[in-house]
């Protein structure tokens, strides 16, 4: 069995990484990652009723990723790299009686840092995160799961939209033998934004995510991902230019390890296949889960 399904099924919900945008006009390509997309294996199989020890279950949760954002789809783009680092707590719990159900609460910090071309940068924390799950297991194989994410305006200055955001989700896992399918598809509803003297009205973002997994050994592990987003229009109350949507299609490639019974690391590459008016996917990503 794998590392997830040894300990009471050793899945964790999702971290939905923090959007960071830069402000621009419709000449330049908007810089952003895709919600979700540091979903890896296994990420919604989760234990109900029994499964769950009485006290609950902590884990903590550790998503990191390096962006290049030279290269944009349309226009151009005034960043060079993103690193974000998103850290994450989530205790697990069971309400007695309800043994095909299992619910968490969640809250993420994180920290980034943003490179642009004219060779100044900003660095410190983005919006902080918190959430609320509850899931379902009609079968043994079978997990569905609802999701809801309200984000915290208390980032630094240049790495926040100084908004308060909202998301809703579903996500679901399906295990067959060896093979294990983690999907979701999810709306974000994003509230008005405040840059210095700027007000802007975002556009509201619906994204959707597929991981494809098939364990050979607890070392090898390899998985495939698919990951989309597309974003309204929005508009600069200040100067009164429309920002055009956004979308992006990326895949991406690569490896569960076991680290022991209570650890695991998944290593990946992703890259963008299509898109419109933001940066270019070209990103490599780990995700380390600490179960405790």
């Amino acid at each position: 069995m794998s590392f997830i399904q040894k300990r009471v099924s050793f899945a964790v919900i999702v971290a939905a990484l923090a959007g960071v945008f830069l402000a621009g006009v419709s000449s330049k390509a908007d810089a952003g990652t895709i919600p979700y997309s540091v979903i890896g294996p296994h990420e919604y199989q989760l234990p109900v009723g029994k499964e769950i020890p009485k006290d609950g279950l902590n884990l903590l949760l550790s998503y990191n990723t390096y962006r290049d954002e030279g290269s944009a789809w349309n226009g151009q783009s005034d960043a060079r790299s993103l690193f974000l680092n998103i850290n994450k707590f989530v205790h697990i719990f069971n309400i007695e009686g309800l043994d095909n159900f299992g619910f968490l609460w969640e809250g993420v910090l994180g920290f980034g840092s943003l490179q642009m071309k004219s060779n100044s940068s900003d660095t410190g924390m983005i919006d902080g995160q918190t959430g609320l799950v509850a899931w379902w297991k009609p079968t043994k194989s079978w997990t569905n799961v609802l999701e809801y994410w309200l984000y915290l305006p208390i980032g630094s200055d240049n790495l926040s939209g100084h908004s308060w955001n909202h998301s809703l989700a579903y996500m679901t896992n399906y295990v067959l033998g060896n093979f294990a399918f983690d999907g979701d598809f999810g709306y974000k509803l994003m509230g008005d934004a405040k840059n210095g003297d700027v007000d802007s009205a975002q556009g509201n973002v619906f994204f959707a995510n597929a991981v494809f997994t098939y364990k050979l050994m607890s070392q090898l592990e390899p998985f495939f991902k698919v990951d989309y987003q597309t974003t309204e229009s929005g508009k600069n109350r200040t100067s009164g230019i429309n920002t055009p949507g956004q979308s992006e299609v990326a895949l991406g490639i690569g490896n569960q390890f076991k680290v022991s019974d209570r650890a695991s690391l998944a290593l990946w590459y992703e890259a963008g296949v299509t898109g419109r008016n933001t940066t270019k996917t070209n990103a490599g990503y780990a995700r380390f889960i600490w179960t405790f």
